[in-house]
């Protein structure tokens, strides 16, 4: 049986064709994949930009689909259930493996970054990489776990931020979602800075009640209006610029945090003078392990996480290359495109 696949074969060139459905292994399952999302890694990769990603490949790393067939190893998934994927493959064997922060192993691989992803009809993987989803929440939204994991994990790279004031800078889809996350993990307050006002009235929407457009106000005034005198205990950079980092390390306290959850371009040039003179701890943050992606779907079915404001549009399989040209046309209005199969 032949199925459709979608593979990007040069910067904003996306070419189908028909292949033979995959063939199950005994510990994988096969799904009809139901929707898939374009992020970030994706658009860069379309326009030829991503470092770590090579012609030809099959993008969908964000993905929700319905078990149709199961392995014979397979233990406790179903034929007929909602499933998305934790599109890590990693050794094993490595140190960071052997820590259990296999997100960030020697030798990781990404599906649809650097192994061949979901934009397909059906997609076969290891069982052990199989999330389920709860009844009651829809394909659209399970295709949006992915995402919403990296801003739980992010969050989570400081220790705790329980009865903290949070400063989230960038209010697209990541910030978002790591503001939502560290309301969920207990903050005390949380502000969510951004230069576009369409993204951070989706933010409001999300429950996010501090925002400040940084382009109308200071960043110092937007502080002092968010928490008063006690000021902001950590900051989450999720923009990938240097400015906003220089920001960051000038308006927090000695001692505390700042963790870099958005990926950069280019170089910054950053002000170590002060890093190294007030203690502030610069922390990095890649992706997931396994409890922060449980965790958020566990999140997302009691609704201390809300997805639905984030998705601007959808978008037909055989649309998937429009899908890239409308982003590229309404980047202030597009936060999270899904693709539906």
């Amino acid at each position: 049986m032949k199925m459709k696949q979608a593979i990007l074969t040069h910067p904003k060139t996306i070419e189908f064709s028909e292949i033979e459905k995959p063939i199950m292994k005994a510990n994988e399952i096969l799904m009809k994949v139901k929707k898939i999302g374009i992020c970030g890694s994706d658009i860069h990769a379309y326009y030829g930009e991503h470092p770590f990603m090579s012609f030809p490949i099959r993008l969908g790393h964000e993905m929700a689909g319905e078990v149709i067939e199961v392995g014979s190893e397979v233990k406790d998934i179903e034929i007929g259930d909602l499933v998305t994927v934790m599109p890590q493959e990693f050794c094993h064997e490595c140190e960071p493996c052997k820590d259990g922060r296999y997100n960030i192993c020697n030798t990781l691989e990404v599906i649809g970054c650097q192994t061949p992803g979901a934009a397909c009809e059906y997609f076969n993987v290891d069982s052990a990489l199989i999330k389920k989803i709860p009844k009651g929440m829809t394909d659209e939204i399970a295709a949006t776990v992915e995402p919403a994991a990296v801003g739980v994990h992010a969050v989570r790279r400081s220790g705790s931020v329980k009865n903290m004031n949070v400063v989230v800078m960038g209010a697209g889809t990541i910030g978002n979602v790591t503001a939502q996350a560290a309301i969920a993990e207990g903050a005390k307050s949380v502000l969510i800075t951004d230069l576009s006002d369409y993204r951070l009235e989706v933010a409001k929407s999300c429950g996010i009640t501090h925002v400040a457009n940084t382009g109308k106000v200071s960043m110092k005034d937007a502080i002092e209006q968010a928490f008063g005198e006690e000021g902001a205990d950590i900051f989450f950079e999720c923009v990938g610029v240097g400015e906003t980092v220089n920001q960051a390390i000038e308006f927090s306290k000695k001692g505390h945090d700042i963790v870099i959850v958005g990926v950069f371009g280019s170089t910054p040039s950053i002000n170590l003078a002060w890093v190294q003179d007030r203690e502030f701890r610069i922390i990095g943050s890649l992706m997931y392990v396994d409890k922060d992606f449980q965790d958020t779907i566990d999140y997302m079915a009691a609704g201390k996480i809300n997805m639905k404001p984030l998705i601007s549009k959808t978008f037909k399989f055989d649309d998937y290359a429009k899908a890239f040209q409308y982003i590229e046309q309404n980047k202030d209005t597009s936060l999270k495109i899904l693709i539906e199969m």
